[in-house]
């Protein structure tokens, strides 16, 4: 069993939207970071989006777990925040704000989390059941 990585700290990630994404963001990039505390292998703390596509201006909460190498959290804007024609963040205070699920592995050799990420940002119902739009990509995080 290997050693569980203490989370606990500042970290700068990079998440890249996968081909589910509408033409204009498919492989953009954005960049956040992440300020977390630590309690018995779970963790809370905040992220703020600092450049790239897609950067929401307020912070999100973060709550996870990490046990031994895999992590595991949740980052949840404030606000439903959604991408307009024109490539800009808009703000829906009318909606309910959409839990962004983050998995990953350490890797030693990089010395970096590395996983997917994904989202539900709306479900249909239909009569034979129901449709999400989900969206999804990948990422990477470093200590600072």
């Amino acid at each position: 069993m290997e050693e569980t990585i203490k989370i606990a700290g500042t970290w700068l990630g990079e998440l890249v939207y996968n081909d589910d994404h509408r033409p204009e963001l498919q492989g953009k990039t954005m960049k956040f970071r992440l300020v977390l505390e630590e309690n018995d292998g779970e963790f809370t703390g905040e992220c703020v989006d600092t450049e790239g596509t897609g950067v929401i201006p307020e912070p999100a909460s973060i709550n996870g777990f990490i046990d031994d190498q895999v992590i595991s959290f949740v980052k949840l804007y404030p606000h439903f925040y959604f991408v307009n024609d024109q490539v800009e963040i808009v703000k829906d205070e009318d909606k309910e704000p959409v839990e962004i699920n983050y998995s990953g592995e350490y890797n030693a050799e990089n010395e970096q989390f590395e996983g997917d990420w994904n989202a539900v940002y709306a479900v249909k119902q239909f009569t034979f059941g129901y449709a999400e739009n989900l969206v999804s990509g990948t990422w990477v995080m470093k200590r600072v």
